[in-house]
């Protein structure tokens, strides 16, 4: 009976160091998994700190890329205007030189009518031209004097007009899409210098 007895507790000493053994190896493996719980976490922080620098990298790379586009549109609409500038100021000489004929030619009494009405209609053609560049001609007469579209080639002194009064354009000026093209060349009003009356000793 008492060797029985004596058995169990073997047996239940044996169950318990079994126990603690396999509970030992769980807290082992327990410590383990831990650590590794830790790398990966550590692992993962840095892939979203890596992440997140990819997305700033990608934001920057693509408002320089956009910045880029508007640059080089800018730089592609600059320069067509100024190929457009560029080809209608070369067209400036024969709308002059029509300018010249309609005034000299087409007033004389001598020159057939059909001549005439043929030079006038080909001079409406060569504006409407210039008008789809988006050349305008430059309004002169009776207006004050502008520096800034305008350029002085003779003063007339006179008390007929207000001072600064543009009198006689000398050659016409131009404007592209707003922006001067040419200066035109006018003959601007001064005042006379009036005689105060006072007399020389």
């Amino acid at each position: 009976m008492r060797s029985m007895e004596d058995n169990n507790k073997e047996k239940i000493i044996h169950i318990r160091e079994k126990d603690f053994r396999k509970i030992a190896a769980f807290r082992s493996k327990a410590r383990q998994l831990e650590n590794q719980c830790k790398l990966l976490d550590e692992k993962i922080s840095n892939m979203e700190k890596e992440v997140s620098e990819w997305k700033e990298r990608a934001a920057r790379l693509a408002a320089e890329m956009e910045n880029l586009r508007k640059r080089v549109e800018k730089e592609k609409q600059e320069f067509s205007a100024f190929l457009q500038a560029s080809f209608a100021e070369k067209l400036l000489f024969f709308d002059e030189i029509f300018e010249k004929i309609v005034n000299d030619v087409c007033s004389s009494k001598d020159i057939n009518k059909n001549v005439s009405d043929g030079l006038v209609m080909l001079k409406k053609q060569f504006t409407s031209l210039l008008e789809s560049l988006g050349v305008k001609k430059i309004e002169t007469q009776g207006k004050l004097f502008d520096p800034m579209i305008h350029e002085a080639v003779e003063i007339v002194e006179t008390d007929e007009k207000p001072e600064g009064t543009i009198i006689e354009e000398v050659r016409s000026g131009y404007t592209i899409n707003g922006k001067l093209l040419k200066p035109a060349q006018v003959k601007v009003v001064r005042g006379k210098n009036k005689d105060t009356g006072s007399s020389k000793d």
